[in-house]
């Protein structure tokens, strides 16, 4: 797994599944949430930079294709997946919101059949029925309420698992020929901008400011923005397939669910562990070794 880069994906969502700690914490100083991701992505900015300034001048540089896959990436992964992902949440709830970003495996599978020429196998469809069953079981409870559904609120959840799922694409485009931590940096500057000029729009609200919001923001910015991208992107081109990366990060709404029952009392009930057995099910799938050509044929076979 170390080998393939699966573990770091792992790790990469396990750490965004520590996002909705930092939102609580952020909700008791009365911040919105377009203030919530400016803090998180320049903070991940700023925590980066020192490493950048370690390295040279050499680690600021990044090709013309590397700038221009970085401002792709940093505009649909931070901007948009942000506010369309607050706004689903205000449409239809935390869980309904989470179930539609987990479309995301469909839709990677899919453009990686274009782009990258990966052939969809029986194994990684079931791995995607499974995983989805399994973050709507974790996500929901198995409680489904339709009188909270919206169709613009479903159409932002949908706009979220296609800004995720290109997280993995432009990760393994960017990761081929591009240092990953000049690609994470630029990801996050170009993010920070496009946010800024929303939040300038919409309005960045007001909110008290102290040492321990300060502290919060570091660490958030840290642990469940920078690290987790850095880790993603480096892992992301030692994974042989592309579409088993939203498999593995899936574990994001584990952790999540795990945290909340931990820290705030949330409860577990029967269906989010069937939901959390599922999810483990599907990542235990697709880091099964493969079968060889060789081993389907005669004993003899070389």
């Amino acid at each position: 797994m170390i080998k393939n880069g699966a573990i770091f994906i792992m790790l990469s969502g396990t750490l965004w599944g520590t996002t909705g700690i930092y939102s609580h914490l952020y909700r008791a100083y009365g911040i919105p949430p377009v203030t919530m991701s400016i803090l998180r992505v320049s903070c991940a900015m700023l925590v980066i930079l020192p490493f950048m300034l370690m390295k040279g001048r050499k680690s600021f540089k990044l090709s013309r294709r590397g700038f221009k896959i970085a401002c792709v990436q940093g505009v649909i992964t931070q901007a948009v997946f942000n506010v369309a992902y607050f706004t689903a949440i205000g449409k239809l709830g935390m869980a309904s919101a989470v179930v539609l970003v987990y479309t995301s495996p469909i839709i990677v599978a899919i453009m990686s059949y274009f782009i990258f020429k990966e052939k969809p196998t029986l194994r990684k469809v079931f791995a995607m029925c499974v995983t989805i069953m399994g973050v709507t079981f974790t996500a929901t409870g198995g409680v489904f309420d339709l009188g909270k559904l919206s169709l613009y609120g479903i159409f932002m959840g949908l706009i979220c698992g296609f800004c995720f799922a290109s997280l993995a694409i432009t990760s393994r485009l960017g990761g081929q020929s591009e240092d990953t931590t000049a690609m994470t940096f630029y990801t996050m500057v170009f993010g920070l901008i496009a946010l800024l000029i929303y939040g300038s729009i919409v309005g960045i609200g007001e909110f008290r400011a102290d040492g321990k919001l300060v502290l919060i923001s570091i660490i958030n910015g840290s642990t469940s923005v920078a690290l987790p991208y850095f880790m993603y992107g480096f892992a992301i081109t030692r994974l042989k397939h592309v579409s088993y990366a939203p498999i593995l990060s899936s574990v994001e709404n584990v952790a999540a669910t795990l945290f909340g029952t931990l820290l705030f009392g949330e409860e577990l009930g029967p269906w989010r562990v069937v939901g959390i057995v599922l999810v483990i099910t599907s990542i235990a799938m697709i880091n099964m070794p493969e079968r060889s050509k060789c081993a389907l044929k005669s004993p003899g076979c070389e």
